[in-house]
């Protein structure tokens, strides 16, 4: 799970909100909010297995 991603429409640094993981972890299906801190512009992503699986170490770059 990326704590920052790229703003698509002015290329500025988005960050999580909240930074912290939720008390009971991250599921899929949940979705996380990112905002833009330079044109303000808000994200809503939905977590897949992917992304899950990425954070915890076993997607495909965990032999890399």
């Amino acid at each position: 799970m990326a704590d920052s991603i790229v703003c698509v429409d002015c290329g500025g640094s988005c960050h999580r909100m909240p930074l912290e993981p939720p008390e009971l972890g991250w599921a899929v299906g949940d979705v996380v909010a990112y905002r833009c801190r330079d044109c303000h512009d808000m994200w809503y992503l939905e977590l897949h297995e992917d992304d899950l699986a990425d954070a915890a170490g076993d997607g495909p770059d965990r032999f890399a």
